[in-house]
């Protein structure tokens, strides 16, 4: 899981890079309105730098916009009934105290592949009794770049991602595949290193993945997202 110190690091390009990230918070977004789920007052978990809050034309009654990172806390959105917290999805404690709050709806979108315990966190968000909107990056993302440098993914499978949810909740899935097309292989080092979805290329350093771009194959990174509705 990458560390609080390198999310802050990354925090004020995080919302230039991460444009993935701000296709799945609008396709989740419009999910939830077909849904038919109050969504007046929601808790956001991982929000980072306010995908899923800036993916609506609205104002909410309240919206608890969650990070780890003070930093993606800082620079997320102001606005009407918007207030920010520091908080890690990994620690019950942050839980306990969410129970002692009104809300409609809890939302992570592209965060909770980072969870130190998926199926801990996900039986924590359970607790709560309130429905769920979530997006979860698989190990399908950057899977052929993964392959070519000879690592595995740090973050789970489709799988083993879907067992969890159907385990937790009793959700409408969605399975998102998405390529990201570069023009050169430094753009796409770049937007590897930025983009707050890199999987694996810490574990072999930035020479190691800067000299197996080179040989890489293909114009485009993939990615695949596990996205679900339901109480």
């Amino acid at each position: 899981m990458p560390s609080n110190r390198q999310f802050n690091r990354f925090a004020q390009s995080y919302r230039r890079y991460s444009l993935i990230q701000k296709r799945v918070a609008g396709f989740l977004a419009r999910q939830v309105a077909r849904s038919g789920y109050a969504q007046d007052r929601i808790v956001d978990l991982g929000c980072g730098s306010g995908g899923y809050f800036m993916a609506h034309e609205r104002t909410f009654a309240s919206y608890l916009a969650i990070d780890v990172s003070a930093e993606m806390v800082r620079i997320h959105p102001e606005g009407q009934g918007v207030e920010k917290m520091v908080g890690d999805f990994n620690d019950p404690e942050l839980f306990r105290s969410l129970k002692e709050r009104d809300f409609d709806l809890i939302v992570s979108s592209s965060a909770l592949q980072w969870a130190k315990d998926l199926d801990a966190t996900l039986g924590l968000v359970a607790t709560l009794k309130k429905p769920v909107a979530l997006s979860i990056f698989t190990s399908g993302t950057f899977a052929a770049l993964h392959r070519s440098i000879g690592v595995t993914s740090p973050i789970r499978s489709k799988e083993e991602t879907l067992d969890l949810i159907e385990k937790h909740f009793d959700a409408r899935v969605d399975i998102l595949q998405y390529r990201l097309y570069f023009s050169d292989r430094i753009s796409m080092l770049r937007y590897i290193k930025r983009s707050g979805v890199s999987g694996g290329e810490r574990k072999v350093g930035y020479r190691r993945l800067k000299e197996a771009l080179e040989n890489y194959p293909l114009a485009y990174l993939q990615f695949e997202v596990v996205t679900a509705v339901g109480k």
